[in-house]
Order: structure tokens, then C-alpha cells, then sequence
């Protein structure tokens, strides 16, 4: 929200008071500071087109205006439900509350929530973030890093590698101050385009959204643009300088570029090779994220179901084995009720080599949930104290490879008669739910080996069970139920929340929405960075040694051969960029260790990655040795027509 002045996050690390008794403190807060504090929950039917902010109430407050008028959307893509804090009692307390007012607001915000209960901490916005400028930055360097990379060396080539321009100015008697204003005059440009852009730009958010925020977004605009007008300006005049200083007559008998010039324009390629592998890497995996369990399925498979968070660190005993032991018999209490359900995804090495495969372990209760068919189109269910083992369609799996690897440890808590006799067959789809609880855990497995234990909470060890609460793999049916079953069990002080796995999907959904954005954007402006530099680099080359160029096609060397300078930093570049992709792919992949978990979506999109920054460093190449044909045919014409 633009104009928060700070943002206050509550965790609870133990038993807090009810969310009604929380909004009415929050209340009380803004009353007496004059202030706004607000919570923004994402809608779960449409997490990245509506969003409910909480806000409170006090008189002649934006508060209160939102609550009077609605809040003033800038996008039409966005719609804002706004509510007062008193529904917080719908939601999940813990999380971030934005304020704004002053420190004394901020202050006043995390004492009434330490005394509810919670830990907090809390953080100033930045000035910059106030104005919209920086919150649109977070993730975007290098996109940022790649158009400043290209404007900078497009200023250095254009100054520095015009010494016959800088010469005749000197020659006029202009000084190296009148050079350099001379060479900023192109601002000139720069401030046409604003006089003819703004009422453009006003024009159509007119038509977009009634000029809502135009305001905001004027200052966020002045601001951004000054920012990176600075490395521009800089990168110009001393540029100019350092044309200004060159002696006269050598910059009159040609317009070679110095040699330190052309080397600088080879030089820059690198890194901006370097930013477009990074981009193509961040998007790929941001696209995985965004897949992997955010779309309206995973929303409809998640159903009310929630997980605990545990949260033992502070509490006296946390670390003994007795107290995980007693979570644990709360879970396989949980269990035996029918309460919670099981959906553990662990990463089981498969018998033969270091391969790995997929392994979720479920029980009863998940399969009444969630729809899990054999290939013969039978539902599976588990009507006997029979484990069944359920590979993927298609899969070229060592079935009792797999099997003895699950049975020998996950399973080691079963009896033996259970473990000699496991059935099972093949699945009929793959697909299969997993109730991930962050975006490091893939949602939908495609390609996992289902393991259904009817009897979880005595196959077991309380051991596993305790952790697999704590990892979100043992989900509760419902908040209520959840409720229940720790209250009975007298744990409460145990969990610092119950978050709705639905929510937290839909959550994620409107934040990966975000970073696919920016990836493609940076991909985009990675690109151009790249192809401008092979421009001005070929350019600088060849003014540099164009009548070399010229003597050896004249001679009847190839193109390939004439450019063997250019070829070679192409060769780099490539190599360069290659070690790169292979680098980042070996660490980003899962090898079957573990140390990268295999049920990440953003691992799983490493090979997809590899191979599109693979091909876009070759289509670079490809460009980049076009360029440099079309070029040299535009020398050998021009220097010919001279002969």
C-alpha cells in the first residue's frame, strides 16, 4: 500500500488472545495516534485479481476514507474489497500489519500485539518506498543491471568513439566544459519525449483507470527515471572528458575508436551474457513455482483443509526427544480420529545407483479427499491394514527396488508381515496432491510413487509423525477440527497458528504471479542489452580496423576468416556463457543427495532451464555473427566505392 510509513509482523509463539479482542486493540491503537493499520489478504477464488485489506477505523483517517469511498484502484486488473479489522476474526492474525502514521503508531502497534500474544518485529519503509518507486524494484537487478550496462557503453561509444566531432570542437576553441554541455545537449531529446509523452501517458491512464493515483505515479515516475538518468549523464561526460583530451590533429585524420574502446565494448558483453543465463534461470523457475501448485485446481484440491505451524524453540524441553514424542501422539491421536489426514513427500532412492524417485506416503483420510484411481479405473481405498505401493503411468521403475528402498527405512516402524507383503499396482493418471505448504514443495507430483498406509499412526514411529507436522505433511480436515483436537489435547501453547492451505496457495499465487513478470522483463531487457552491445562492438571493431577488414576480403579471405577477431570473442562469450549455464544447472539440479530436494519446483525446472539458456546463448552467437556479416558487406561497399 503505498504511504505506509511502517510494517509491523506478528508470529505467535504460544497462546495468544481471540482475533476479535486483537482487532479491538489494533483499533484503540489508530484512535489514539491518529493512525491507519492495515491487513491485505489475498481472495482464494481469484488470488491475483482480488485482494481484502482490513483496515481500522479511527475518524479522519485513509481508513476511514477506504471504508466511506472504497480504495482507488490503479489497475483495473486488481479489485480491493475493503473491510474493517473487526473481520479479522475470519482470518489468520499472523503476518505483516502496515501502518501508517508515525513511529509513535508504529510503537503503539507492536506493544497491542505483544500483549496479545504474538512476537513481533517491525521495519520503516524506506522513503522511496512510501512515493511507489522501490516496492516495484524487489527481484528486478538484473534488469536493472542490464539496461544500465547498455545505455553506459552506448554513452562511452558514442563519445569517446567520435574523436573527430570532439576534434573540430577543439578545433572551434570550444573548451572541454563547452564539449561536455555540448555532448549533454542531447537531454534536449530527452526532454522533448517528456513534453510529448506525459499527456499521452495521462491520457491513457484517463482511459485505464480515471487517472486513480496519478499522482503517486508521477512522482514514482520523476524519481525512477532521475535515478537512472544519473549512471547515463555520468557515464557521457566523462566520456566527453576524455574525447576533450585527445590531441587535435589525431582525431582529424580518422574516426578510429581508441583501442581501449573497443576492448571496453567487447569487455561488456560479458556480464550481459552472464544477466540473460541469470534471467533465463529466475524465470524458468519462477514459471515452475507459479505452476507447480497455484492454479484454481490446487485451490479446489486443498479444500479447508490446514496445517500447524510448530514453533518449539523457545519453550523449556523443546529440544528432548519427549517432547517431540508427545506432538507425535497428538498427531496418530489425530490420525485415528479421522481429524488430520497424511500426505508426506519424501525424495527414496530408487535401489540402483544414486537415482531417486518421488515418494508420497498417504492414508485413509487423504484417500476419501482426493480422487486416486488404479489403471484399471478403480478408486483406490484402503479397506485392510495392507500397504500398497502405486507407481506412475508409464514409469520404467524397478518395482522392488522402490519398494525395498520405502520398506527399509520410511517403513521401518510397520511389522514385518507388512513390510514382505506390499501390493499394489500402477496408477491410472498422474497427478497427484500434495498439500505443499511453501513454494519449495512442488504441489502436484507427476511422477511419484504413491504409498498408501491405512494404518498411519501405528506404522509410524511418533518420531516421524511429530516431524511431519511440523513440515506440514500431516494436514487437519478443518480449522474446527484442528481446534478440537488441540484443545483436547491440551497443546495449544505448542502451535503458533492454523493456516488455511488454500489461503496459503492462493497466497503464493499472487506473489509468483509478480516474479514471472519481472523474469520475463529481465529476460526481455537482458536481451536487448546483449544484441545492443554486439551492435556497438562490431561497429567499434570495424571503424577501428576497417581498412584491414577491407585488404583482406579484397585479398580473398572469407568473412569468417577477415573477422577472426570477432570470432574469437565470439568463442568466448559462448564459452563463457556455457560454464555459466552448466554451473548453475549443477547447482540448482537434484542430484539424488538430498542436499537439493528433488520436490522443489524450481529444481525440477533446472534441466528446462539449462537447456533455454543454452539455446538463447546460441541464438545470441547467431545474431552476434550476423551482425558482423551485415557490417562487414557495409564496409567492403563503402570502402570500395572510395578505391
Amino acid at each position: 500500500m503505498v504511504g505506509v510509513s511502517s510494517v509491523v509482523t506478528a508470529a505467535a509463539e504460544g497462546r495468544t488472545t481471540s482475533n476479535g479482542r486483537i482487532a479491538s486493540a489494533l483499533e484503540h491503537v489508530a484512535r489514539r495516534h491518529h493512525a491507519t493499520i492495515v491487513r491485505t489478504v489475498a481472495d482464494r477464488s481469484a488470488p491475483t485479481a482480488r485482494r481484502t485489506v482490513l483496515v481500522t477505523n479511527a475518524p479522519g483517517s485513509v481508513g476511514t476514507d477506504w471504508l466511506r469511498d472504497g480504495y482507488t484502484e490503479f489497475s483495473r486488473s486488481v479489485r480491493t474489497t475493503v473491510r474493517p479489522m473487526a473481520a479479522l476474526d475470519h482470518h489468520d492474525p499472523v503476518g505483516s500489519y502496515e501502518v501508517i502514521g508515525g513511529a509513535a503508531a508504529e510503537h503503539a502497534t507492536a506493544a497491542a500485539l505483544r500483549t496479545a500474544g504474538f512476537t513481533t518485529s517491525s521495519a520503516t519503509v524506506p522513503a522511496l518506498d512510501r512515493l511507489g518507486v522501490t516496492g516495484g524494484t524487489q527481484g528486478t537487478s538484473g534488469l536493472i543491471g542490464s539496461l544500465v550496462l547498455g545505455c553506459v557503453t552506448l554513452c562511452l561509444a558514442g563519445t569517446i568513439g567520435a574523436p573527430r566531432r570532439t576534434a573540430v570542437r577543439g578545433l572551434h576553441g570550444r573548451s572541454a566544459g563547452v564539449i561536455v554541455c555540448t555532448e549533454l545537449s542531447e537531454v534536449r531529446a530527452t526532454v522533448l519525449v517528456v513534453l510529448v509523452g506525459a499527456p499521452v501517458v495521462a491520457l491513457l491512464l484517463w482511459l485505464h483507470n480515471g487517472l486513480a493515483s496519478w499522482t503517486t505515479f508521477a512522482t514514482a515516475a520523476a524519481v525512477f527515471c532521475a535515478a537512472l538518468l544519473v549512471p547515463v549523464v555520468a557515464a557521457t561526460v566523462l566520456g566527453a572528458l576524455i574525447a576533450a583530451r585527445q590531441p587535435i590533429a589525431a582525431g582529424l585524420r580518422g574516426a578510429r575508436p581508441a583501442g581501449a574502446l573497443v576492448l571496453l565494448t567487447q569487455v561488456a558483453r560479458l556480464p550481459a551474457v552472464l544477466l540473460v543465463v541469470a534471467a533465463v534461470f529466475d524465470l524458468t523457475s519462477a514459471i515452475a513455482v507459479s505452476r507447480s501448485g497455484s492454479d484454481d485446481r490446487a485451490l479446489r484440491a486443498a479444500g479447508d483443509a490446514v496445517q500447524l505451524w510448530v514453533t518449539p524453540d523457545p519453550r523449556p524441553g523443546s529440544d528432548s526427544q519427549d517432547y517431540w514424542d508427545r506432538i507425535g501422539d497428538f498427531v496418530g491421536s489425530a490420525l485415528e480420529r479421522h481429524d488430520a489426514l497424511l500426505t508426506a513427500a519424501v525424495e527414496v532412492g530408487t535401489g540402483t545407483g544414486s537415482g531417486s524417485v518421488a515418494a508420497l506416503f498417504v492414508d485413509e483420510e487423504y484417500l476419501r479427499h482426493q480422487d486416486l484411481r488404479a489403471q484399471n479405473g478403480e478408486r483406490i481405498t484402503a479397506t485392510d491394514d495392507r500397504i500398497t505401493l502405486w507407481t506412475p503411468p508409464g514409469a520404467e521403475l524397478d518395482r522392488t527396488a522402490v519398494t525395498r528402498a520405502v520398506s527399509g527405512w520410511e517403513l521401518r516402524g510397520a511389522s514385518a508381515a507388512q513390510r514382505r507383503h506390499i501390493g499394489g499396482g500402477s496408477l491410472r493418471s498422474a497427478g497427484v496432491y500434495t498439500y505443499a505448504g511453501d513454494s519449495s514443495a512442488v504441489s502436484w507430483l507427476t511422477d511419484a510413487v504413491v504409498v498408501v498406509v491405512p494404518d498411519a499412526s501405528a506404522v509410524f514411529t511418533a518420531d516421524q509423525l511429530g516431524a511431519w507436522l511440523s513440515t506440514g505433511d500431516v494436514v487437519f480436515t478443518s480449522e474446527s477440527a484442528a481446534d478440537r483436537a488441540i484443545e483436547a489435547a491440551g497443546l495449544g501453547d505448542d502451535f503458533s497458528a492454523v493456516v488455511s492451505v488454500g489461503q496459503a496457495a492462493a497466497d503464493r499465487q499472487r506473489q509468483a504471479a509478480t516474479i514471472v513478470d519481472i523474469g520475463i522483463l529481465a529476460v526481455i531487457s537482458g536481451l536487448a542489452a546483449a544484441v545492443t552491445l554486439a551492435l556497438i562492438s562490431t561497429a567499434a571493431q570495424h571503424r577501428r580496423h576497417g581498412r584491414r577488414l577491407f585488404a583482406g576480403i579484397a585479398a580473398g579471405h572469407s568473412s569468417l576468416r577477415a573477422n577472426g577477431e570477432l570470432m574469437l570473442v565470439e568463442g568466448l562469450l559462448l564459452g563463457a556463457g556455457g560454464i555459466a549455464v552448466v554451473n548453475r544447472w549443477w547447482q540448482t539440479r537434484p542430484d539424488g543427495s538430498g542436499a537439493v530436494s528433488a520436490l522443489d519446483p524450481a529444481a525440477r525446472a533446472a534441466g528446462l532451464g539449462g537447456i533455454t539458456a543454452a539455446a538463447v546463448l546460441v541464438v545470441l552467437a547467431a545474431v552476434a555473427a550476423a551482425v558482423a556479416a551485415v557490417s562487414t558487406r557495409t564496409v567492403v561497399r563503402s570502402r570500395g566505392c572510395g578505391s
